[in-house]
């Protein structure tokens, strides 16, 4: 099945796009860090005299605080992606099973819950993904061969999984619409687990404050008191 080329044409310079804007961003941060800390050693010179290797020590630090920067926000953009990936998957993987069993193939239930389902979160990364695998559908490649490059892509645990198990059933020829319900199930489970995993953390963390500054705190203040009681007592 052949889908609208120019669209998808859009898509591969959205691709592109990003990772142009990737690599942009990469050169970006250091070279920011490096020009406000030189800023800030031009700044100084009011109260020190100049010296290169001063100007040279800030440059270094600033490249240095620049790159970290970028790593830091690279790594929190990647865990949002991850946790939306994880979210969105199993409610995809539920309608693909409804369409299946309706009678649609795999490639246009896919293109069918774009269209429906996935309208108005244009910018979720599953989204995209799923786009770009119409895409390579559209271009002539084989569903396999898209359905393992989108796993590969996403490289989650379950996602793999799910490919697997679903590239294995179409090259058998057995139903799909059972191994999918199935893979939904499994999907929400692993979902359900990932949730009270966050849960158990979030625990760990609110435990921090408590145990480490309001016990020491309420303990202070219980003894005060009696500690001051007892220095009065000393004094005499």
């Amino acid at each position: 099945m052949k889908f609208k080329s120019t669209y998808f044409r859009k898509e591969f310079k959205l691709v592109r796009v990003v990772k142009n804007n990737s690599i942009a961003q990469r050169m970006i941060w250091p070279l920011s860090g490096v020009l406000l800390f030189e800023i800030c050693y031009l700044l100084s010179l009011s109260i020190a005299p100049f010296s290169y290797f001063k100007l040279i020590l800030f440059a270094f630090l600033g490249l240095i605080s620049g790159d970290v920067t970028n790593k830091k926000i690279q790594t929190n953009k990647m865990k949002k992606r991850i946790f939306t990936l994880r979210n969105d998957f199993p409610y995809f993987a539920e309608h693909l099973a409804l369409c299946v069993s309706a009678g649609l193939s795999p490639t246009l239930s896919i293109k069918t819950i774009l269209e429906i389902e996935f309208s108005n979160s244009k910018q979720s990364s599953l989204f995209f993904e799923l786009q770009i695998f119409l895409s390579e559908i559209s271009e002539g490649k084989s569903a396999t061969f898209a359905l393992d490059e989108l796993a590969k892509r996403i490289n989650l645990p379950e996602i793999y999984r799910f490919v697997d198990v679903l590239i294995v059933t179409m090259e058998r020829g057995t139903p799909l619409a059972s191994v999918l319900r199935q893979q939904a199930l499994d999907l929400r489970e692993a979902q359900r687990r990932q949730f009270l995993d966050l849960g158990n953390k979030a625990e760990i963390k609110m435990m921090v404050p408590v145990v480490f500054l309001i016990l020491p705190v309420s303990i202070l203040f219980a003894l005060w008191p009696s500690l001051y009681q007892l220095n009065q007592m000393s004094s005499f």
